[in-house]
């Protein structure tokens, strides 16, 4: 796979779920959604869950990780960490 590919499979999945912010979709729905491989899809959204711009929920649904709850759960894993 090359870099250009790779790019085209991340950006194709952030548009989605920027113009959609509630977005709930598996990944058999994304890869249907973004006319992607399985391959690349898993890759690409490994990936961004990895980086903290989607969650995968209990249930295997992938949704846009919001900046608020994102810095409340930052704060609340500080938070666990420092406890005794």
């Amino acid at each position: 796979m090359d870099s250009h590919t790779w790019q085209n499979a991340l950006t194709r999945i952030q548009v989605e779920y920027v113009e959609m912010p509630d977005l709930k979709l598996t990944l058999r729905q994304i890869r249907r959604l973004c006319d992607l491989p399985q391959d690349l899809c898993e890759m690409a959204l490994a990936a961004l869950v990895r980086t903290g711009f989607l969650w995968q929920t209990r249930d295997g649904a992938f949704l846009r990780r919001d900046l608020e709850r994102r810095a409340d759960a930052e704060q609340a894993a500080e938070g666990f960490r420092q406890a005794p």
